[in-house]
This record gives structure tokens, sequence and C-alpha cells, in this order.
């Protein structure tokens, strides 16, 4: 019995306020109880009052330093658009000058022509 008291205490539901307990999905209650999952999904804290959100411990919310993989994914993510941007903008630079170049070529040309 004593280990059955302690198996409970483990349970994280047991560590959440019941205001918070009842303003969650029904399903993400169950898969608490049932140790399938050990943090709160994202997903079901934005669905909570603002104030009911602050008095989930933050041991028990899953956020996006809890996935390492994500977290270089997004990096990478990043990084790829600043090179992008950067090479978006020497190209269109690049166009500019040919095109100006061109225009002032034919000037110079019907310039000295005339």
């Amino acid at each position: 019995m004593a280990q059955h008291a302690q198996a409970d205490e483990s349970n994280p539901i047991d560590r959440l306020p019941p205001e918070v307990v009842e303003a969650l999905p029904p399903d993400i209650v169950d898969r608490l109880e049932n140790g399938e999952l050990d943090r709160i999904p994202t997903e079901a804290l934005e669905e909570l009052r603002p104030d009911l959100a602050d008095r989930v411990p933050d041991s028990l919310a899953e956020a996006a330093s809890d996935n390492p993989g994500l977290a270089v994914v997004l990096v990478l993510i990043g990084i790829a658009a600043v090179l992008g941007a950067i090479w978006g903008a020497a190209k269109g630079f690049l166009k500019v000058a040919v095109v100006l170049g061109v225009v002032a070529a034919v000037a110079w040309f019907l310039f000295f022509r005339a």
C-alpha cells in the first residue's frame, strides 16, 4: 500500500492545482494519469487562460528547449533565411549595376557619336 501511495505522488497530475486540471482537455488528463505523458504539451497550455497557465509548474510545461533537434533545425532555418536575404540583396545590386552600366555605355556611345 505504501508503494501505491508513492506511485500516486510521482503522478504529474498531483502537482497541478485543481483549477488547472479541470481546464485541461480530458484526454491530456487521462494520459498524464496513465503515465503516457510526463509534461503538458505546449498546445494544451496555449488553450488555457493565462492565469491558469501561469500556475502550471515549469517542470510540467513542455517547451521548445525540450527538443534539442527542433532547436537545431530552427537555428539552421534562421541561418539559411539570413544567407538567402543577403544573396537576394547582392543579386539585386548586381542587376542594377549591370543595367545602369549598359545605360551609361549607350549614353557615352551616343554622346561621342553626335
